[in-house]
């Protein structure tokens, strides 16, 4: 009896073994995909149910109802609930677009979904149990639970394509971080892989030497970039996690600075707009030297005179030497365009090189009409109204939300909270800008974060950017939405 139930219990778990990989979930189909092709630089997830449910897109007049019965219609065929997984394969084209588009959704029933496809005027092909079609740069598969959906330019052959990604698809499952990142919750998430756009880049990389790209191979090793975006209510949040190798993050180059002493080089007033920048010039030296050979010598052409000559010389501490890494900038004063145009300081810091160069350009700033313009042994400052200036003993208040400005590597802020923006006269998406309250981004070593921030605390953001883009549309075509 016992061997009897050993038996039974070994077929069931054989046939559960032999049946999972045709029962995958299209994150298990992408991920699977991912480890078996190093050519995919970037891959992630997009919630497209999550999205339309927070757009509230069944309340939107006759377009709702029209997307929703078209939604019902596509739901008998796949899955609509499961978000929607890409890869992207390198290398990238010149105009920024990927080899190859795949995208993985769950089919719930193929044969629907093969007729949908019919009714559209596409002749359905089927090998080896893939049913699919091509129309010109777009091709789509189905098979079993999962749908393929390929976008390449050019001639290719879409069968063969197809077949290997539903093959691929079927590989072992990845792990470590490409697993961390499938498994991250957002509205958008997109994990991109440094080793495989190292080794699928056309860049100058590929001029290094053998034991260069021997250390760049080790250094991008399972070195990733995290993404992800969510709509909330009242702002949006991009977060950016560094998932990087030891030897990697020891590269990174951008300094913290929790008492924000950029803060205090840079005057007084309300600034509309600012931006700090802290890095450890040595290290950025380095990370040049390693992943863009070339960048110091064109700096130093395209800079021309002194500073020409000093990145020619070239040396270990060259840009250390001319400056410390600290820069920071602000726009204050009237933040409208009828009150004319607002007031700026600036600070740069300055090594002992810099400072010999910025002679000349303190005596060009002075020439143009800065109310002050003083070098120091800390660097340059700059103003254009006195009544700003750091000298004059006051100190920038800042914004909402942008309190912890200058205390990490990279900080920018845009405050639009008073900003008379009718001026502007935005035209067609572009205002959505009129929703905005501010923005803050911020980044260091381990990774960053965008956050944009309504006027309107309360409603989901995507919901009041299609609410104000649908009234343009219905202003421009007439009776839509009435």
């Amino acid at each position: 009896m016992r061997n009897f139930l050993f038996a039974i219990l070994g077929a069931l778990i054989l046939a559960s073994c032999g049946n999972s990989k045709d029962s995958r979930t299209p994150g298990e189909y992408l991920s699977a995909f991912v480890q078996a092709n190093p050519t995919v630089v970037t891959f992630g997830k997009i919630d497209l149910n999550a999205l339309l449910e927070k757009a509230e897109y069944k309340k939107m007049p006759k377009v709702g109802v029209i997307l929703n019965g078209y939604l019902n219609e596509l739901s008998g065929a796949v899955n609509l609930e499961t978000p929607v997984h890409f890869a992207l394969e390198g290398p990238f084209l010149e105009d920024g677009t990927p080899s190859a588009f795949i995208a993985f959704i769950e089919t719930v029933n193929p044969d629907t979904l093969a007729a949908k496809i019919t009714q559209q005027g596409y002749d359905m092909e089927e090998d080896h149990g893939m049913h699919y079609f091509s129309d010109g740069d777009m091709a789509l598969g189905t098979k079993n639970n999962l749908t393929v959906i390929l976008s390449k330019k050019g001639d290719f052959d879409a069968k063969a394509l197809l077949n290997k990604a539903f093959d691929d698809a079927q590989k072992d499952l990845a792990e470590g971080r490409i697993e961390e990142i499938l498994e991250e919750e957002a509205d958008l998430v997109a994990g991109v892989s440094m080793q495989n756009m190292y080794s699928t880049s056309n860049t100058e990389l590929k001029d290094l030497s053998a034991s260069k790209r021997k250390e760049v191979d080790e250094m991008v090793k399972d070195s990733y970039m995290m993404t992800t975006l969510n709509f909330e209510e009242g702002q949006v949040v991009m977060n950016t996690k560094n998932l990087f190798s030891d030897a990697l993050m020891e590269k990174m180059f951008l300094r913290s600075d929790d008492g924000a002493g950029i803060v205090k080089r840079l005057g007084s007033g309300k600034p509309t707009i600012g931006f700090s920048m802290n890095m450890d010039m040595r290290k950025l030296q380095d990370f040049l030297e390693t992943y863009s050979p070339n960048t110091l010598k064109e700096l130093g052409e395209s800079a021309g005179g002194p500073a020409a000559m000093m990145m020619a010389m070239g040396g270990k501490d060259l840009l250390g030497n001319m400056l410390t890494g600290e820069l920071g900038a602000v726009l204050v004063g009237s933040p409208n365009m009828d009150e004319g145009m607002s007031d700026f300081n600036f600070f740069v810091g300055l090594g002992k090189q810099g400072q010999m160069m910025a002679e000349q350009g303190k005596m060009f700033l002075d020439a143009m009409g800065m109310q002050e313009v003083k070098l120091d042994k800390d660097g340059l400052w700059v103003s254009s109204n006195k009544a700003y200036a750091a000298s004059s003993g006051g100190r920038l208040q800042l914004p909402e939300g942008c309190q912890d400005f200058g205390t990490k590597g990279m900080h920018l802020f845009l405050n639009l909270d008073g900003v008379d923006l009718g001026s502007f006269e935005f035209e067609n998406e572009l205002k959505v800008i009129n929703l905005i309250k501010y923005i803050h981004f911020e980044m260091d070593n381990e990774g960053s974060t965008l956050l944009i921030k309504a006027k309107k605390e309360n409603g989901n953001m995507l919901k009041q950017a299609v609410d104000l883009l649908f009234k343009e549309l219905e202003g421009k075509i007439g009776g839509l939405a009435s």
